[in-house]
């Protein structure tokens, strides 16, 4: 059992007759708490509570009533609960007093006893409360009592000895159910204090734990606690700095223009010895009421520690789309009119088909068209159907059962039909896909169910497709390289992208200021992007980009490099330029003839096995991290096995 789950242990005080309730009481409260009896008050109950703590004894709270609980709360180093008369003990002790005469008076610490305002046992009963805080008060109350006739006296234990000294009669205010009370409140009380404890504890630990520093200081600036962290930073220990000012113990952490009611100053950056941090300052308000503030201070190589940290576990997430239309620079007639359609086309779920040569941004655009559309927040699957051969291809976008072909991973694979429920599919260089594999996509296409390999039951899948190609699919066509149902399956909405040729020298110099802009701020010289664009600008003219964006891009890229890393005065000559450019330093440069790709050739089923087979193990052993063994569980074939294929990839 933990301190925190044990039953409270309680000490009551008295040297009245309250004693003897208390005794009385204690064992019928055992499962609520311990209770132990002490015939001791005010200085001298303190000092047997010093004495009996000191010897190792535990206690959570005190039990008293009148002015010793008092006293006691306000001296002890322990709760105190002061017993509270209640309305049935009040009523209880009444009627004991009624029995003695019609004249009752009733004195009570601090306050007049709560219910009994207008109680009349009988008409001609008279009840009179007073209250006292002093002993004096109590002595003085009662005699002026008994001065007015009042012959019996209902109060705590002293006032009660006071009465009798005075010849009076005395009834004790306090019972049975107010001492049960306090004793509940007391256990309460310590229970409440021990999981505060607890957690005080706990957080003390973790403050002393944290790798950020950290210190804490009261509204003077006066340093309460401070961690290791910011000891180990400041080359101080805690002892020596409890209780100075922060500014006195490090000037360049002050934290006054917090305390004096300015904002939270959030992560700056501040030099501290020969090392850099950032530090943080906030107040701490207690019920709305300033009582200090807080320092956080984290090194700079524990930020560099955490970025590395989080560079090497995070990675971005695999379908997502990163451009948007807004992002098609120019402003020639042909790309008004494509941002004009790609918007269009966006708004529905229809299936589009993008054209356009090499480098011209056709997966830019797909990705726009899905940012813009009702699935923007779904995944964005893109694939290269020309980076795969046929049965891997099929695999990749069908998906498979376990144990549907040899090698195939345990428990199956979803394929990127399925990954793109609800989002985007883009099929890039659909017009690679072989002839056989047309067929299965039709069918995905016009019945929106996939049906994985080694599979007899389709998966209904929601997906919107944007296809591309940079071959001419008509000419495929007539060539019996591409299906013509699936062409009309594919072009419902055409989209077209021009070539970079064809826009005109205005949306050339537009897509090189962006793209230089950008490429000169990887390479921390965004200060040199006017000088640069105006000495690039005119080598550009008359180049008919072969490549198109891409070309472009690649162009600049390397021009960027050039003026990184110079003094700013130092000019950048004709003849450097000209070295880095010089696919475009003779105007006179035309653009290639398209050149259709050659007719695949046929297939060879063995080698694409083969092909099949090497590319999933090489898969399966990286995502083992190399491990083989674990690679060979997985693909359900014996160790020795996978070592031959191994050695028949490697070879």
């Amino acid at each position: 059992m933990t301190p925190a789950d044990r039953r409270p242990i309680v000490w009551a005080f008295s040297t009245s007759r309250l004693r003897h309730v208390f005794e009385s009481v204690a064992p019928l409260m055992a499962d609520v708490a311990e209770v132990r009896v002490f015939d001791k008050g005010f200085e001298e109950a303190l000092q047997v509570a010093r004495e009996l703590r000191q010897a190792g004894e535990e206690v959570d709270a005190f039990v008293a009533a009148g002015t010793n609980g008092a006293y006691l709360r306000d001296h002890a180093d322990v709760p105190v609960v002061v017993v509270t008369a209640s309305t049935v003990d009040a009523l209880q002790a009444l009627v004991q007093a009624r029995k003695l005469s019609k004249r009752i008076g009733v004195v009570n610490f601090r306050r007049t006893v709560a219910g009994l305002e207008g109680v009349h046992l009988i008409d001609d009963t008279v009840i009179e409360q007073r209250p006292y805080v002093t002993p004096e008060e109590g002595q003085a109350a009662v005699d002026d009592l008994s001065a007015r006739g009042f012959k019996v006296i209902v109060g705590p234990g002293p006032i009660c000895s006071v009465a009798e000294r005075a010849g009076l009669r005395a009834v004790l205010l306090y019972g049975q159910d107010s001492l049960e009370e306090a004793i509940r409140q007391a256990a309460e009380v310590s229970r409440i204090a021990r999981v505060e404890g607890s957690r005080r504890t706990h957080l003390q630990a973790m403050f002393q734990h944290l790798e950020v520093g950290m210190v804490a200081v009261d509204t003077e600036e006066r340093i309460q606690a401070i961690n290791p962290a910011l000891q180990r930073l400041l080359g101080v220990t805690a002892a020596e700095v409890h209780g100075r000012r922060l500014s006195a113990v490090a000037p360049e952490l002050a934290i006054g223009p917090v305390l004096e009611g300015g904002p939270p100053e959030i992560e700056t950056v501040q030099r501290i010895g020969v090392s850099a941090a950032v530090v943080s300052r906030f107040p701490l308000h207690e019920h709305g009421v300033l009582r200090g503030a807080v320092l956080t201070c984290q090194p700079a190589p524990l930020i560099q520690r955490l970025e590395r940290g989080l560079r090497s576990t995070h990675r971005p997430p695999r379908f997502v789309a990163r451009y948007a239309l807004s992002g098609l620079v120019g402003d020639s007639p042909a790309m008004v009119r494509l941002r004009e359609l790609a918007g269009r086309y966006a708004r529905t779920d229809a299936t589009v088909l993008i054209t356009g040569e090499s480098g011209t941004g056709k997966e830019m655009v797909a990705q726009g068209i899905h940012g813009a559309s009702r699935r923007r927040d779904r995944p964005f699957v893109a694939v290269n159907c020309a980076a795969f051969p046929e049965t891997l291809l099929e695999a990749e976008l069908f998906g498979y059962e376990e144990g549907a072909f040899t090698g195939s991973r345990r428990g199956g694979r979803p394929g990127l039909f399925e990954a793109a429920h609800t989002g985007t599919l883009f099929l890039d260089e659909i017009g690679d896909v072989p002839v056989t594999l047309q067929t299965r996509l039709l069918r995905v296409l016009q019945e929106r169910q996939v049906l994985r390999l080694g599979s007899n039951d389709p998966t209904p899948v929601d997906v919107r497709v944007i296809a591309a190609t940079h071959r001419d699919l008509r000419q495929a066509i007539a060539r019996g390289e591409f299906r013509e149902d699936l062409y009309y399956r594919l072009d419902i909405l055409p989209l077209h992208l021009p070539p970079l040729r064809e826009r005109g020298e205005a949306d050339v110099e537009l897509i090189a200021s962006d793209l230089l802009k950008r490429a000169l701020l990887r390479h921390d010289a965004a200060d040199a992007h006017r000088r640069a664009l105006s000495m690039v600008l005119p080598r550009l003219r008359g180049h008919l980009w072969p490549g198109n964006v891409r070309e472009l891009e690649n162009v600049l890229e390397r021009v960027a490099v050039l003026f990184a890393d110079r003094d700013p005065r130092a000019r950048v000559t004709d003849e450097e330029l000209a070295a880095v450019m010089p696919e475009v330093s003779e105007s006179a440069a035309r653009a290639p003839a398209p050149v259709e790709p050659p007719a695949p050739a046929p297939i060879d089923l063995r080698a694409a096995r083969a092909a099949q087979e090497r590319a999933l193990i090489e898969r399966t052993v990286a995502e083992c991290g190399g491990n083989q063994a674990e690679a060979a569980r997985r693909l359900g074939i014996g160790r020795t096995t996978l070592y031959r294929k191994l050695g028949r990839v490697r070879a």
